[in-house]
């Protein structure tokens, strides 16, 4: 990712004359290009997109695997957990033949992602539906691929509420469907830690905070903090249960699913991941990993 120019100037302060008008990202951008950005002006949501979500990867990356499973181009996708619905947004500009479902508890952030990510799609916003629900109680329209992305199908701790998701996912699939889970994982995912990474006008740190290696629940936070020395604390929170991948595909088959195939990150020269994932059986022993479960119905 970029890195700021801004880090460490704590004693620089940002410039009067920033005042930009017009939408969130926009104004956002503008204040991040003049190292304006504090936690007084920061808007929570963009800093999450800017840091933690990749639709221009993640869109043709699942395009692909549908067509090439099922010799047919998808055109619905639903988007579990979608929050701002970034994803959704993405998938209906790929092509004017999408359409996409997002499902989420959160309604300000429902509307944020509206305003912020719907609205700028001017007559493809007709192809978004968000609904304001519990993803455990959607099953209508199916769809051709369901996303949970983000870890956040992790808010499922135990494993009748986790099977009872999984079951209501393939109930919502066409017969010719996919479901898309991210997950990571490695020594580290189990330890307590703080990973920073510069972006473009401010840091994003996330922060594993606690494991319980019983239970396998962890707690984690996603802080900001900006060129002028401020802080936004607890921007996110996260009480998650750290599911590994075996006993993920194990209840995906359980399930129903017809086929489970896990994705697992490439590396390059310097043994750094290179954001290729290919099907795998065999990870390396990476201390941190991030992979892909697709099951197909």
């Amino acid at each position: 990712m970029p890195q700021s120019n801004q880090r460490g100037a704590t004693t620089k302060r940002p410039r009067r004359a920033v005042a930009p008008s017009g939408t969130v990202r926009e104004k956002m951008q503008a204040l991040a290009d003049a190292g304006g950005l504090t936690a007084r002006n920061a808007d929570r949501h963009w800093l999450y997109e800017k840091s933690v979500q990749n639709p221009a990867s993640e869109v043709p990356f699942v395009r692909r695997i549908f067509t090439r499973e099922y010799g047919r181009k998808p055109r619905s996708l639903r988007e579990d957990f979608c929050g701002t619905a970034l994803l959704s947004a993405a998938w209906v500009k790929a092509s004017p033949q999408h359409t996409a479902l997002g499902v989420d508890l959160d309604g300000p952030t429902l509307a944020w992602g509206r305003v912020n990510n719907l609205a700028p799609l001017g007559k493809a916003a007709a192809r978004v539906t968000l609904v304001e629900a519990d993803v455990r109680a959607v099953r209508k329209p199916r769809c051709d691929i369901l996303m949970a992305s983000n870890f956040s199908w992790w808010g499922l701790k135990t494993r009748a509420e986790l099977g009872a998701y999984f079951r209501n996912c393939r109930a919502g699939l066409q017969d010719q469907g996919m479901l898309v889970l991210d997950c990571y994982g490695g020594p580290e995912a189990q330890q307590a830690q703080l990973e920073e990474r510069d972006q473009d006008g401010f840091v994003y740190t996330w922060d594993q905070d606690e494991f319980n290696p019983i239970t396998g629940e962890t707690r984690c936070y996603i802080h900001f903090k900006f060129p002028d020395g401020s802080r936004m604390q607890k921007a996110f929170s996260y009480d998650w249960r750290l599911w590994s991948l075996p006993e993920t595909c194990d209840l995906l088959s359980e399930c129903g699913f017809r086929k489970v195939v896990v994705y697992w990150e490439g590396t390059n020269r310097d043994g750094e991941p290179n954001g290729v994932f290919r099907p795998s059986r065999k990870g390396d022993l990476a201390p941190a990993w991030v992979a892909y479960v697709l099951a197909f119905r």
